[in-house]
């Protein structure tokens, strides 16, 4: 979730890595399937 300026209410927040892997030649399936879990933690 993130907190932006021109809204008081929380919006969610995500990024699709797919097309960015894409654009990096990287092979989406191949890049992410080892990936299981993740985890946010904020300082």
């Amino acid at each position: 979730m993130a907190k932006y300026a021109h809204n008081n209410d929380l919006e969610e927040e995500y990024i699709d890595l797919i097309p960015i892997l894409r654009s990096l030649y990287i092979n989406p399936d191949e890049f992410l399937k080892p990936i299981k879990k993740v985890e946010v933690k904020y300082a």
